[in-house]
């Protein structure tokens, strides 16, 4: 069996190689270095995958249950699934366009990465909350050091801000479940919840979806997004909206669902409404958009809505669904967010006024384009398909009135199309006559992402049976 602790060991070294390339001078280049981290961390876990992995605990302070314990718990695998690959995907974009400082960001990197991969296999809640911070610390100067120079200040610190804030809730719940049942392993805590009182059960389940809706996140909570995404390099953008976004679902599923189901009942409706309401309202917010990368910002909040509402169902198709649609969400989120990168390269804009007629000239971005936009809006045989079918079918048992959010599937249908209308098809711009396709190498980060999608589209059963809705 393959310890877990060795998909947190790979990254690890990594992290010192850059250290002493940095310090020594060492010849080796840091994209080798990175590259071959995240190669070797996903070749652990697709072996771990087929062998299974075996667990960890060290006890680091007895006086207050704080251990080092890593285990996977029945939604793990989706999760650890999107932290491993995603990262590695995008990296290509990093290697393009990072040119300052690239040691210190890649140590940057490698530790959002381990600590992300750590954070799905926690399962002591101060070791879980101690890499959630790391998370949150490291991206917070990926996007203040190497985002874009006009905004990246304001971003970033909006960024620390609002997520700093979903910490400190989230933190209180941990605080208060350690109080009422004397522990802080999630397998304890998990027999123990009968002695929690009902009032308690409610605040902690309000901490968590407080950090639930900022990590997602969902309206009022969203602001920060958007201005993250445009600020952040096109692999910051990679991570965060294909994993870091992931993290507030994970916490309302393991947190709050699994733990609390009852209480979640009891508040069932009401989130309902606002997840349909987060549905219209980023859908409509997306359609006012110029800048493509805000676009596809916007979507994201779409997408997590629905996610939302198939967790909310408390039905086994919602929450079935619910889960196949983040790892769905977060491989075509990230196609798209490096095909916006791309395009900025070839055409030094995203603006989509100031953009048209690209199919003859790249024909082969506008192919992978289109492909990423119409696995997107949930064509049959690409992994969407099937989670948004499933998140509606869970949701209407309970709420038929989520069906609204198919409105949703409409406007954003028109706004991507609209997209790459403008893009593509409309009259071509002087300026981008001399520009080129994208290279072999490009095509080959951008077909990763299309297996995956496509893979789960066809066959989504290879990751259903991969998880079980317990602790």
């Amino acid at each position: 069996m393959i310890e877990l602790t060795g998909l947190l060991i790979l990254p690890a070294i990594g992290i010192i190689a850059l250290i002493l390339k940095k310090v020594l001078h060492l010849a080796i280049s840091e994209e080798k270095i990175v590259t071959s981290v995240t190669i070797a961390t996903a070749m652990v876990f697709f072996l771990g995958l087929i062998i299974g992995f075996q667990g960890i605990s060290i006890t680091l302070v007895n006086a207050i249950d704080f251990s080092f314990t890593l285990q996977l718990n029945g939604i793990s695998i989706p999760f650890l699934l999107l932290a491993v690959v995603l990262p590695g995907l995008g990296l290509w974009s990093a290697y393009k366009e990072i040119k300052e400082n690239k040691a210190l960001f890649y140590i940057f990197y490698l530790l959002s990465y381990l600590s992300l991969i750590a954070v799905f296999m926690s399962s002591n809640l101060i070791s879980f909350f101690i890499f959630w911070e790391i998370i949150l610390i490291s991206f917070f100067f990926i996007i203040a050091f190497w985002g874009e120079r006009e905004t990246k200040r304001k971003a970033s610190m909006k960024f620390l801000i609002f997520t700093q804030f979903g910490s400190m809730v989230l933190l209180g719940a941990f605080i208060l479940l350690y109080v009422y049942t004397g522990s802080f392993s999630l397998n304890t805590i998990a027999s123990s919840t009968a002695l929690i009182p009902i009032q308690i059960q409610d605040v902690i389940f309000f901490f968590v979806i407080i950090a639930a809706i900022i990590k997602m996140p969902l309206f009022p909570l969203h602001s920060w997004l958007p201005d993250a995404h445009t600020s952040a390099p096109t692999a910051g953008s990679v991570l965060l909206a294909g994993v870091l976004l992931k993290l507030g679902a994970y916490v309302l599923i393991l947190f709050a669902v699994l733990l609390f189901p009852g209480v979640v009942k009891t508040f069932q409706v009401p989130l309902i409404i606002l997840g349909l309401f987060t549905v219209l309202y980023s859908t409509f917010a997306a359609s006012a958009q110029k800048d493509f990368k805000r676009l596809i910002a916007y979507s994201s909040i779409f997408y997590m809505a629905l996610v939302f509402i198939g967790i909310a169902s408390l039905n086994s198709l919602g929450e079935t669904g619910a889960i196949v649609l983040i790892v769905s969400h977060g491989f075509i989120v990230g196609m798209l967010f490096v095909l916006a990168g791309m395009l900025k390269e070839k055409t030094g804009t995203r603006d989509l006024d100031k953009l048209g007629g690209l199919m003859s000239r790249i024909p082969m971005y506008a192919f992978f384009l289109v492909l990423a936009i119409i696995a997107t809006l949930g064509v049959p045989g690409l992994s969407n398909f099937p989670a948004e079918l499933l998140v509606l079918l869970g949701a209407y048992a309970v709420y038929p009135l989520s069906l609204l959010a198919l409105v949703g599937v409409l406007i954003a249908t028109n706004y991507y199309l609209s997209a790459a209308k403008r893009i593509l098809f409309d009259s071509l711009k002087k300026t981008f006559g001399k520009i080129t396709d994208i290279s072999a190498l490009d095509a080959l980060q951008l077909s990763l992402f299309t297996i995956f999608i496509v893979v789960l589209g066809v066959m989504p059963s290879i990751l259903i049976n991969s998880f079980n809705l317990t602790i």
